[in-house]
């Protein structure tokens, strides 16, 4: 259904066969994209249309792909956006008072706290709780493997059980997804996409006057403002920002990897089957100092490296 939609708001090829499409028409498909300015949109739309075809051709519905030999107009650039410790402080304030639901404000935290992918963070469930430790199901990780997360008191505040912890009763919280949709209880997560777009609107708030009509610029543009007080950011660039002052702390790069679930590459895929467990709540606890730090301006006291586990 998503794939129809774009195909169509981009262009119509619904009175051709799919037979009779060239690889002309869709380098000249790209090109007109290309020209409205939105190089990103272009190589989107290569991707579906490379998909479609090759769709095709896998069930033997057309001999060949005409975008066999394409590359995409647009050069692909490496996401790159880290916020600094100003961005973070101000984020992590402004967040409160964000015209978005307090489900998307947590989960945005908790992607900065835990360093996780934002669609593995919203789709937390209380079955995957298990007093300090998250783990995620294979399922529902990116490389289809159980990734456990180490959490911190401040994960666990946002994710609503830290007083079961620290009380230690066998009360548990409501079951069902942690941050569920505002049209259902607990049954359905928030949609990933969700958060982006939660993102944006903050980003530029159209504002109005005293009769409630759009104020507009001398150029004729409306004129917004930025609720959160931060440039452009993605949900991604929290868990990239996280990654980066981990490193900036002086933790190895396997203990980050391990702490974000990257896929192992070749033979240390094979024999290196360490998990790191101590290291990543040794660095999840480094990180949770830093970060209140950043946030409130108060020293956190150092915890022993040589804390049990719990």
């Amino acid at each position: 259904e998503w794939t129809k939609r774009k195909l169509k708001s981009k262009f119509d090829w619904s009175s051709r066969k799919a037979e009779d499409i060239t690889k002309r028409d869709i380098v000249l498909l790209l090109e007109s994209i290309m020209e409205r300015g939105a190089p990103i949109m272009s190589n989107l739309t290569f991707a579906v249309i490379r998909k479609m075809f090759n769709f095709a051709v896998e069930r033997d519905i057309l001999p060949h792909s005409p975008a066999n030999g394409i590359k995409m107009l647009a050069p692909k650039v490496a996401r790159e956006r880290v916020l600094t410790e100003q961005e973070i402080k101000t984020l992590w304030r402004t967040l409160d008072a964000a015209a978005m639901t307090d489900e998307i404000k947590r989960v945005l935290k908790l992607i900065l706290v835990t360093a996780q992918r934002p669609g593995e963070v919203v789709g937390i469930h209380t079955s995957e709780i298990d007093g300090r430790w998250w783990t995620i199901p294979s399922n529902r990780s990116k490389n289809k493997t159980t990734h456990r997360v180490y959490l911190t008191d401040t994960a666990l505040e946002l994710i609503g059980s830290l007083k079961k912890i620290e009380k230690d009763t066998s009360k548990e919280i409501d079951k069902g997804f942690i941050f569920p949709t505002p049209l259902t209880k607990r049954d359905q997560s928030i949609d990933e996409k969700a958060l982006s777009r939660a993102i944006r609107n903050n980003l530029a708030v159209p504002l109005l006057d005293k009769k409630g009509k759009p104020l507009f610029m001398a150029d004729g543009k409306r004129a917004t403002e930025n609720r959160l007080e931060v440039e452009h950011f993605t949900p991604h660039d929290l868990r990239r920002t996280t990654a980066t002052f981990m490193a900036q702390q002086g933790e190895m790069n396997e203990v980050i990897d391990a702490i974000q679930n990257h896929a192992k590459q070749g033979i240390i895929k094979v024999y290196n089957q360490y998990r790191y467990e101590r290291e990543k709540q040794m660095a999840l606890e480094s990180w949770e100092r830093k970060l209140l730090h950043i946030t409130t301006g108060i020293e956190c006291k150092i915890i022993p490296l040589n804390r049990k586990i719990s």
